[in-house]
């Protein structure tokens, strides 16, 4: 039996049966945009963070580190970013999707 919320017809099958989507616009579809979303998120700041692994040893080869070079700051002010993304945005989207189911 579908389910009870406003669903498109089955997006695919699987042996368990058909995959029911929420209709675009539904309180279903906006909580499911929200996971989705908060998912990249989080896969976005892993990115930052592997990007710090790989710059790291790069920057520890420098002669002059003495010198004002903005590339010094460059890990940790994507390792910052990375947290705000994980922390703050994930739970902006959170916030967001509230506001707009509650809107439906």
């Amino acid at each position: 039996m579908p389910p009870s919320c406003p669903v498109t017809p089955p997006a695919h099958h699987t042996s368990a049966g058909p995959v029911w989507m929420p209709l675009p616009g539904s309180a279903a579809f906006l909580r499911q945009q929200a996971e989705l979303d908060g998912a990249t998120l989080v896969q976005v700041a892993a990115y930052l963070r592997q990007t710090v692994r790989e710059i790291t040893p790069l920057l520890d080869t420098l002669y002059f580190k003495a010198a004002p070079l903005a590339v010094l700051e460059c890990c940790s002010t994507l390792e910052a970013l990375a947290q705000e993304v994980e922390q703050d945005d994930v739970q902006t989207v959170a916030e967001r999707v509230l506001e707009e189911v509650r809107a439906l």
